[in-house]
């Protein structure tokens, strides 16, 4: 479910209407977007960075950008999750 709200987030971050892409950069950098990423073990600086870089792809590439950058938080969630 976490993640499921964490990549909703991230797709809201480039999404076309200007009002749900300005929310979702304000949970990006809220305080509780930092709790959220302390409770996932996730660290909250590199996530923000990550979000900067979809903010800064052009057009026609943020779709693919937003679903690599989804993909690789997938893959580490699920490596930290099998190493526990």
């Amino acid at each position: 479910m976490q993640f499921a709200i964490l990549a909703q987030a991230i797709r809201d971050c480039a999404s076309v209407d200007r009002m749900t892409q300005v929310k979702s950069i304000e949970w990006f950098i809220s305080d509780e977007f930092k709790l959220f990423c302390e409770e996932l073990d996730l660290d909250t600086h590199t996530l923000r960075e990550s979000m900067m870089s979809v903010m800064a792809t052009p057009s026609a590439m943020l779709k693919e950008n937003v679903q690599d950058t989804i993909s690789s938080l997938r893959a580490s969630l699920w490596q930290k999750k099998t190493n526990s």
